[in-house]
């Protein structure tokens, strides 16, 4: 192989390594949408526009709260798959200012609202009949 092939090799593959540098980022940060942004990537970034598209894509921080909430965030707007209304859970709040102290209890007006939001949210199959039961008692232990 002569010294001519020897850079040309080297060139093609500096060549691919920066057209695809925004896939690589994405996989290397475990980005949610990597998948797309490879496919973003791969179709358009022979354009200029696409390939900035999907390095910023790829850049973009991913809001993800602590693994112990059942959200995996992401309120960027990007981040299509991150939001996943399936994976949240509605968590009862702790009873009481956290300092031992009850709090107040509910006025039946306050009950009956907030028994009207769970059916709501049962309805629109936010929960399922097993939260909503033990949201239900929840409401109503706090009368």
């Amino acid at each position: 192989m002569n010294d001519d092939t020897a850079w040309v090799l080297v060139a093609i593959t500096v060549c691919v390594a920066v057209y695809g540098l925004p896939s690589i980022i994405a996989f290397h940060r475990h980005h949610p949408n990597r998948w797309v942004i490879l496919a973003v990537n791969a179709l358009f970034g022979g354009t200029l526009v696409g390939w900035v598209v999907a390095l910023v894509w790829a850049l973009h921080a991913v809001h993800r709260p602590d693994q112990t909430g059942a959200s995996q965030g992401g309120e960027s707007g990007l981040n299509l798959f991150v939001n996943d209304t399936r994976r949240v859970a509605l968590v009862a709040a702790p009873q009481g200012d956290g300092g031992g102290h009850a709090s107040a209890p509910l006025s039946p007006a306050d009950a009956v609202r907030e028994l009207e939001r769970l059916a709501d949210l049962r309805t629109a199959g936010h929960i399922d009949d097993t939260e909503h039961r033990a949201l239900k008692s929840a409401v109503l232990r706090g009368l």
